[in-house]
């Protein structure tokens, strides 16, 4: 049941004012009819400008998803060629330092320093570039380490039982 407060500020719906015209006498009812058309054309009118409405409210959300996974996208493009960038400049970097330490040991050498020409030949030429190219490093103290095992006893000697 609605309060009277409630029923002043509710709308009738078009079956209360019918019931309402239907209590008075035949010759009304005409009168009555065109009412109810007048209210159930106010009612279509309302509905169709709200689904209107909720249609253009759909239509720009689409949009900002749109634009907001394009732009996702484009950056997530943008990172791609950043890390390709990256991977070609390693690769090059590693090249030239390779071909300039493997042209200066054999320059060192013919100078007649074969242990120079030899550390620059030797496993540094191999380590330097594979730090450049595959951007990692194998050495044994980059790897995690075990720790020792505990050289304490359990128990203190004060902490036993008297």
């Amino acid at each position: 049941m609605t309060t009277p407060e409630e029923g002043r500020l509710r709308r009738p719906t078009a079956l209360e004012i019918a019931t309402q015209w239907a209590q008075l006498p035949p010759e009304h009812l005409r009168v009555a009819l065109e009412h109810l058309e007048l209210e159930l054309q106010r009612e279509h009118t309302r509905e169709t400008a709200r689904e209107r409405h909720r249609a253009s409210l759909e239509a720009v959300r689409l949009r900002e998803e749109h634009a907001t996974e394009r732009a996702r996208i484009a950056a997530r493009e943008r990172r791609d060629q950043r890390a390709h960038q990256l991977y070609v400049g390693g690769l090059v970097a590693g090249f030239v330092l390779a071909a300039g330490m493997l042209v200066g040991s054999v320059l060192v050498g013919l100078d007649g320093r074969q242990w120079l020409a030899g550390l620059l030949a030797g496993p540094s030429l191999i380590a330097l570039p594979v730090v450049f190219v595959l951007r990692r490093s194998d050495r044994p103290a980059a790897r995690p380490r075990r720790l020792p095992p505990s050289s304490l006893p359990d128990q203190l000697p004060g902490d036993q039982p008297a």
